[in-house]
């Protein structure tokens, strides 16, 4: 689905391994944009929308995870490491 394509895959450089969970926390596609171009230029861009009951942790879990650049985007131990996946409801998180 074009909605779920990596900025590296658009530019045929390709694909960083890190699977994004935007959908997961939204319930829908980060880039769901039409036309097409306009889709690809909100995908290169990093532009979704972020629901607002996202909870700051998660706020900025995804805008690591979509990073335009992959090289700047999570590991699998800093996502797992995350607040957002950390934190304890009730104790600070």
């Amino acid at each position: 689905t074009p909605g779920y394509l990596a900025p590296e895959v658009l530019d045929r450089r390709g694909h960083a391994p890190v699977p994004p969970r935007y959908a997961a926390l939204s319930g829908h596609a980060p880039f769901e944009a039409r036309p097409r171009p306009e889709l690809y230029r909100s995908i290169r861009g990093a532009r979704y929308p972020l629901p607002p009951q996202l909870s700051p942790h998660a706020r900025a879990l995804i805008a690591q995870m979509l990073h335009p650049d992959p090289a700047a985007r999570p590991g699998l131990a800093a996502v797992l490491g995350h607040p957002f996946l950390t934190q304890v409801r009730g104790r600070g998180g």
